[in-house]
């Protein structure tokens, strides 16, 4: 028994060395390993192709390769393929080129998406095969543009730079290039402005929405489709009821819509007078009139902004105060009335002796008082810009810039739209601030304007700089924002791409889970350039959600323009 248990001692301790002495064996094998040469595609996720409304175009798509092992692509074959949709919606790979550049036809009606992937074959002895995959989007013409309101040689002329980014092409004069005259306004031009939804909220059930451009002068206001340049009213239908009322005196002053949910109508001034239409698209305008009788005065509306939920606001510079509009969307005088009018010709659906009895004073919530009297700002403030904003907490509003003859400073009002309503809890009148121009810089010059991603803040821009004052601390905080490279060049314009909202959409729209893709259009600030000598430009750049200038994006300037008088984008959005 003894000498069994010795054994086992002995066997368990043979077999503990024997591991001791596996674990540190050292493998002295010889194994092959061999690298294997990675090869890197770089293509950019989205390329971008401008139809032509006649002929076929052309786009290139050329990748970038690296490997890790080669320089020369000597071993390396390709073959691109573009996706197709088969009967039952299933995908399948059409080849369509074997070089290493891709070169695709689109065709006008190609306005569809195009998948394309490449795949690059590795033919060395270890080689692999490769794929990268990117989407051909078309661009419909004047789909996505800045256009241009200029001002050569006593006419109006209206250029465009269509596209976008680096691949946007500057066209001086669009609406000739495209229909083959001049643009059909006389007079001086004064505004331009673009509606990317112009039309009824309801849809084609009233009026199908779409893009459109306005474009004002001091004689006629020029309404046009902004994809085919195609008139929609004449300014003399718009306003109808002068011609009932035998008004032939007509003398544009100004023009506001916004039919972006929820809308609120359009508004406009002839010779001193105000009118409203119905937010359908139609353009049927009705004379506004005093909300109560005990209200009504004398006024000179100077300059107008829209406010969410509440209507428009108006500056009244005869009174050096703001005034108020309610908001005007009817769906029956726009299925009904409206639509049978313009469609039809049936003139027993308008109404001469119709009025639309939406104007009022700001007034005060009686549990806030206002911090400024909106009657009466003072006879020393001259009207730079008014603009809506969206503050940081959801809330809204206007913020009206003005420069004041005594103080020569900068006086920002701040209208909130919250102030407003029986339940509401907050002044109407909700705040006014004071800064000072920067040095060198002349108040007749200062283009100002706003958007909804940085709230209480403005951007302005006089000379060759861009400068933000930012309204949401305490005390007002200024900041160089752009400065152009030559001190010569004037900045004379900023807007925004759209400074009220953004759009996006599905990268594979067949891909529900597909990811989605903004258009960053809020992001996007351009300004107009006047490089003297009769010549303009546009310079578009993006912003950082901290309001400054994207250090990873392109400043882009377009030169090419005359003497440029104002600007806007538009999309073509449905």
């Amino acid at each position: 028994m003894i000498a069994m248990k010795r054994f086992i001692n002995i066997a368990v301790f043979c077999l503990v060395g024997w591991l001791l002495l596996s674990g540190c064996y050292d493998d002295k094998g010889s194994y092959d390993y061999q690298d294997i040469n990675e090869l890197i595609i770089d293509l950019p996720t989205i390329v971008s192709v401008r139809l032509d409304k006649k002929e076929a175009v052309s786009v290139k798509i050329e990748p970038k390769l690296s490997q890790t092992l080669e320089e020369s692509e000597a071993r390396l074959t390709y073959m691109w393929e573009k996706e197709k949709k088969n009967n039952v919606g299933l995908s399948e790979w059409i080849p369509c080129g074997e070089e290493k550049v891709c070169e695709l036809l689109f065709q006008p009606a190609d306005v569809n998406s195009l998948s394309v992937r490449l795949r690059v074959q590795d033919h060395r002895e270890d080689g692999s095969e490769w794929y990268k995959q990117t989407t051909v989007k078309p661009i419909v013409p004047y789909s996505r543009s800045w256009f241009v309101l200029q001002y050569n040689e006593g006419k109006c002329v209206l250029g465009a730079v269509d596209g976008e980014g680096s691949g946007g092409v500057v066209i001086p004069d669009a609406y000739k290039l495209d229909v083959g005259k001049d643009l059909p306004i006389g007079g001086t031009p004064k505004y331009l402005l673009t509606d990317w939804m112009y039309g009824s909220s309801q849809g084609a059930i009233v009026n199908k929405q779409k893009p459109v451009v306005f474009v004002g002068t001091d004689q006629d206001v020029y309404l046009m489709d902004a994809i085919s340049f195609e008139q929609v009213w004449t300014y003399r239908e718009m306003l109808h009821i002068k011609k009932v009322q035998h008004d032939e005196n007509f003398v544009p002053e100004w023009l506001a819509t916004y039919t972006y949910e929820p809308v609120l109508g359009e508004i406009l001034s002839d010779n001193g007078k105000l009118y409203m239409a119905n937010a359908d698209g139609y353009a049927v305008y009705y004379p506004l009139k005093w909300e109560n009788d005990a209200d009504a005065s004398e006024f000179k509306i100077t300059r107008v902004a829209p406010l969410r939920s509440i209507g428009f606001i108006l500056y009244d510079e005869q009174n050096y105060r703001f005034l108020k509009t309610g908001i005007y969307n009817d769906f029956m005088e726009g299925y009904m009335y409206n639509q049978y009018f313009r469609k039809y010709g049936v003139e027993d659906y308008f109404k001469p002796s119709k009025t639309v009895r939406k104007l009022a004073r700001i007034g005060e919530n009686p549990r806030v008082k206002n911090v400024f009297d909106p009657d009466n700002i003072g006879d020393d403030k001259e009207m730079i810009n008014m603009n809506m904003y969206y503050d940081v907490d959801g809330s809204y509003g206007v913020l009206a810039t003005f420069f004041s003859t005594s103080d020569r400073k900068i006086h920002v009002y701040d209208l909130n739209a919250a102030g407003f309503g029986e339940e509401a809890k907050e002044a109407i009148c909700a705040g006014e601030y004071t800064f000072d121009l920067p040095g060198g810089m002349s108040v007749n010059e200062v283009s100002v304007t706003t958007c909804y991603l940085y709230g209480k803040a403005v951007f302005f821009a006089g000379g060759n700089k861009i400068y933000k004052v930012d309204f949401n601390r305490t005390v007002p905080k200024i900041s160089l924002l752009y400065e152009y490279k030559d001190p010569n060049v004037r900045i004379t314009g900023l807007k925004f791409k759209n400074s009220l909202y953004n759009t996006g959409y599905s990268e594979d729209p067949n891909d529900w889970e597909s990811p989605w893709i903004w258009n960053d259009f809020p992001y996007c600030l351009g300004a107009s350039l006047d490089y003297g000598g009769n010549e303009g430009g546009i310079l578009e750049m993006k912003l950082t959600t901290a309001a400054e200038v994207d250090p990873d994006s392109e400043i882009l300037e377009y030169k090419g323009f005359g003497k440029i008088v104002d600007f806007g984008y538009s999309v073509k959005v449905n």
